[in-house]
């Protein structure tokens, strides 16, 4: 990181939530303003990590670790926020990053999307997208899950949990998506991964009973419509299980997707109409 950007992260609000700064950030950085498209993406996306474990750390009040080139991308984002090498942390974190770094014309990637299609820059893009992602609708999934695995928190607790949120008609976190209507595959490559540890914590174990219930209650109350668990879920019971602070689970979120986004800003400059949707007036 430059000296720049280092004086940025640290002169932020301590209590600025990592999202905001990792837009404030984004938007701030000093790229060449004729710099390839290729170039700056790949500024982005390689920078992303040490972005986050830096702030991170710093104000957690930790000593901040700089990036070790000897290691791999996610290895070393690990090794950045924990201080820990470790391959098997490793691969369970890449695969999720890879399964979540791309997915269609998401409401972040439609953001970046619609911004570059102004013919502005790809950090503008990418401050868009991650302002859209930001949502808990969107980006916050992982975190909402937990919530909901915490205040189930033993498994006798799982059908009080769900019928009480069913008879208040809140959102069960974790299950259903807008686009799938079957098993989210990506869902059940996290759970295979998972499944293969050596020994399950019992917040793992809790998870997948949870599962279980959840699916069996959801399609009683509503038979009609087939739920199933999607990526959020697993997502949240894998950075349980890597320990990482849920402070984190968007921004790190992010750091996959923004490989999405820039690919979808790039293709969209090579072949752009700008986007302008029309509107219905339904008034008086």
């Amino acid at each position: 990181l430059s000296n720049y950007i280092v004086n940025i992260l640290q002169q932020l609000p301590e209590d600025m939530e990592l999202m905001d700064v990792l837009r404030t950030i984004v938007s701030a950085m000093d790229i060449e303003k004729d710099a390839d498209i290729y170039k700056t993406a790949t500024k982005l996306i390689a920078i992303m990590p040490t972005l986050i474990a830096y702030r991170y750390r710093y104000s957690k009040g930790l000593s901040v670790i700089s990036p070790d080139s000897s290691l791999g991308h996610v290895e070393n984002f690990i090794y950045m926020i924990t201080g820990n090498r470790n391959k098997t942390n490793a691969k369970i974190l890449e695969t999720y990053l890879i399964l979540t770094m791309e997915h269609g014309l998401n409401a972040s990637t439609f953001a970046a999307r619609v911004t570059i299609s102004t013919e502005s820059d790809l950090a503008s893009a990418i401050t868009s997208a991650l302002g859209t992602m930001k949502g808990p609708l969107h980006g916050g999934a992982p975190s909402g899950v937990i919530a909901l695995l915490e205040e189930i928190s033993s498994e006798d607790r799982i059908c009080e949990v769900i019928h009480n949120k069913l008879e208040k008609n809140e959102r069960i976190m974790g299950f259903g998506h807008r686009i799938y209507k079957t098993v989210d595959p990506r869902a059940e490559s996290l759970k295979q991964i998972i499944m293969k540890l050596d020994d399950l914590p019992e917040w793992i174990t809790l998870a997948l009973k949870t599962e279980k219930e959840t699916i069996n209650i959801l399609n009683q109350a509503k038979p009609d419509r087939k739920l199933y668990t999607n990526v959020e879920y697993y997502a949240a019971a894998i950075m349980k299980t890597l320990d990482i602070d849920a402070s984190l689970f968007t921004a790190i979120f992010s750091s996959a997707r923004i490989v999405g986004w820039c690919a979808h800003a790039i293709e969209q400059s090579q072949n752009n109409t700008i986007f302008r949707p029309n509107a219905m007036y339904i008034g008086e």
